[in-house]
């Protein structure tokens, strides 16, 4: 067993004065399967970058130094065949044959000694056994072998992620590092590569799906509001004992608030009481016995107002973590149709193939139905036929005109520019968005800034703010949760059910689609 031991470490970035992280301490074992989770913004991929010395501490150490292997990194010849861009990607293993030729072919005495060295390294790096441990992970990973012949760059995203990551664990000697892998990969590739983590050992993993990190975790490392802390188990095992502790807190504050109104009262009447009695002292046959009372009350008034003090430093030390919480609203239209959308044996062709093919559906008020299927099934191009957007080979679209829909884009609208500028060519009301935006963990210098400046979750929060600002009958997302943190998925989750809103979606979290969905529809 070998720890990476953060000793009261520090950080901020320059251009900031808030410290990501302030005096933090805890021992990493390097056979761990961890999952960090936390809020956009909390340090994940600081935490990792940290580790990786790619950014120092301003203070504390981080010891030993480890080797480590970072997801995602970018091949050096991505070009090149797959099986290439991984042999290379663990060691240089092109290199180390032509040098070890060379030598060979040499043959002097000097040569020789050091192609001994050479081949060392070689073997050490598993280099005549490398194409088959290749073509083993392949197969752990459900992938077909014949994609190791083919140009990296012609991969799908979901394929390339997967052929990256079996790089990480031939490579030895260091501690995989991956940040986010599921962006790319659609809900089976999710459930693949979990189940592949899930038989290794010794990685660190940052992600926001959940049935994802419950799959590969055996411990989680969550970034709080005012702490980091290190739970054995899955993430559902973290999220319950959180829970558990949120509401004991809850409850535990509230008996708090109590008990201190009531001291409060009762110190109010002791010092009223107390006032009273030194009144009492003018004109009074004995003083001294009526002093004695005042001073009685007056003492009994500043005990109870010490134990009000008491109460309130214990309620300090409560709620520490609990999440500032402003809930969203959904404001539905009252339309009296029922049937909100129709789409009747429609056909999309493109490049002669039919990536739908003779599909219907009813889409009825109150239903709430979740798209799913491999990436490139046609799941987006469904949706924008719905929005009169693509216009389909055959088939009939019904939507009618009156029925109020708010569609929110794989590829967020709004990526460039201003957004004081955006809303004001939209007509949009800046202030009611602010609110938005403040509901949903995006406020600060937002408006101040171009949107090629900001993160992938606050352009996603921004595209979906669209959708909260007017009444609507139907609401059409395709992939809402791209880039979103868990407490974001959970802020939509809650909103949904509680105002049980008309939606079709698509998606690949496991766990919105089976707390959302009221039906789900399988495409392949």
């Amino acid at each position: 067993m070998s720890l990476i031991s953060f000793n009261s470490v520090s950080f901020c970035y320059t251009d900031s004065e808030d410290m990501v992280f302030e005096d933090l301490s805890l021992n990493i074992d390097t056979s761990w399967r961890l999952g960090l989770t936390g809020k956009n913004g909390r340090g994940k991929t600081t935490f990792l970058k940290l580790i990786t010395k790619d950014i120092q501490p301003v203070k504390g150490e981080i010891v030993p130094g480890i080797s480590t292997f970072y997801f995602p990194y970018v091949p050096l010849e991505p070009h090149c065949s797959t099986l290439t861009v991984i042999k290379e990607s663990i060691a240089p293993f092109s290199y180390l044959e032509t040098k070890m030729k060379e030598l060979l072919a040499a043959g002097d005495e000097r040569s020789i000694l050091e192609y001994g060295s050479i081949l060392e390294q070689y073997e050490s790096a598993d280099g005549y056994e490398i194409d088959s441990l290749i073509e083993r992970e392949f197969a752990g990973l459900k992938m077909n072998t014949g994609l190791l012949q083919r140009s990296f760059g012609t991969l799908s995203g979901g394929e390339q992620t997967r052929a990256l990551i079996i790089a990480l664990f031939l490579k030895k000697g260091s501690l995989p590092l991956i940040d986010e892998p599921t962006d790319h990969l659609d809900m089976k590739g999710r459930m693949i590569l979990g189940d592949y983590l899930s038989a290794k050992n010794g990685f660190i993993i940052a992600s926001h799906d959940r049935h994802f990190l419950d799959l590969c975790t055996d411990h989680i490392m969550s970034i709080n509001k005012s702490d980091v802390r290190i739970n054995k188990g899955n993430y559902s095992q973290w999220k319950f004992n959180m829970d558990i502790e949120e509401e004991f807190e809850l409850r535990k504050n509230e008996n708090l608030r109590r008990e201190v109104t009531s001291l409060e009262n009762a110190a109010k009447n002791r010092r009223k009481w107390a006032d009273e009695k030194e009144k009492e002292k003018i004109g009074a046959y004995d003083k001294g016995f009526v002093g004695r009372k005042s001073a009685k009350q007056m003492k009994r008034a500043l005990q109870i107002e010490k134990r009000i003090n008491e109460k309130l430093e214990q309620k300090k030390s409560l709620l520490k973590n609990v999440e500032d919480e402003r809930r969203l609203k959904i404001f539905r239209a009252r339309t009296s149709t029922d049937k909100l959308i129709s789409l009747s044996n429609v056909t999309l062709r493109i490049q002669g193939r039919n990536i739908i093919d003779n599909f219907s559906i009813d889409v009825f008020k109150g239903e709430r139905i979740a798209i799913i299927g491999d990436n490139g099934c046609g799941k987006t191009s469904l949706l924008k036929i719905m929005m009169n957007e693509l216009e389909p080979d055959s088939g009939i679209v019904y939507k009618p005109n009156h029925v109020a829909v708010s569609y929110s884009r794989q590829n967020p609208l709004w990526e460039k520019g201003l957004l004081r500028d955006l809303l004001k060519r939209e007509k949009i009301d800046e202030t009611r968005f602010r609110n938005i935006m403040g509901v949903m963990g995006a406020w600060g210098e937002l408006f101040e800034r171009p949107l090629e400046t900001f993160s992938k979750g606050q352009i996603k929060k921004i595209e979906l703010c669209r959708s909260f600002l007017n009444p609507v009958d139907l609401f059409i997302w395709d992939e809402p949760l791209n880039n979103l943190d868990i407490f974001s998925r959970e802020q939509l989750e809650a909103v949904i059910l509680k105002y049980e809103p008309t939606m079709i979606f698509t998606e690949h979290d496991q766990t919105f689609v089976a707390n959302i969905a009221t039906s789900v529809v399988s495409l392949s």
